[in-house]
């Protein structure tokens, strides 16, 4: 029996087997981290796995919340344009959140404020659209796991 995908399930599998594996790479064990100095163990120390992990999720709800804005977009239905701009911008800051705080970078901090801000103006988008696109719901919901997690992060 063949089964078919859509463009939109293969992008949302896409863009969820892409954050797995980038927030595995932060979250899993460092098993050279005992040979760094203990600045970089300073450095490797910051507590961003969670905030990776939502931003993960954000990333995958994001992305089937993109795909739904095209397809509604392509029938003529333009409420939908601010929508994807801000869910688009969310998606690329925390795909260079994910890969910052995989590579311990320095600017791990400050790219989480400027994600915690996306996200706030993606969450308040997508609850404009919540009531009729389960996407649109679940993109909200995402972003505001994510900024609870960002909250956290840059308290620590």
């Amino acid at each position: 029996m063949e089964q078919s995908f859509s463009r939109k399930q293969i992008l949302g599998l896409s863009a969820a087997a892409i954050a797995t594996l980038a927030s595995s790479s932060v979250l899993g064990e460092d098993h050279a981290s005992k040979k760094h100095s203990k600045k970089s163990k300073k450095t490797n120390s910051m507590p961003v796995g969670s905030a990776a992990e939502a931003s993960a999720q954000c990333i995958v709800k994001g992305r089937v919340c993109i795909n739904m804005c095209v397809d509604v977009l392509s029938e003529g239905h333009t409420e939908m344009a601010d929508c994807l701009r801000s869910v688009e911008e969310t998606t690329a800051l925390c795909e260079a959140f994910v890969t910052l705080s995989s590579l311990h970078s320095v600017g791990t901090k400050k790219l989480a404020s400027l994600c915690l801000e996306s996200c706030e103006r993606c969450a308040a988008q997508c609850d404009k659209h919540a009531d009729h696109h389960q996407e649109c719901k679940d993109c909200a919901e995402a972003c505001r796991n994510c900024i609870a997690e960002f909250k956290k992060l840059l308290a620590a």
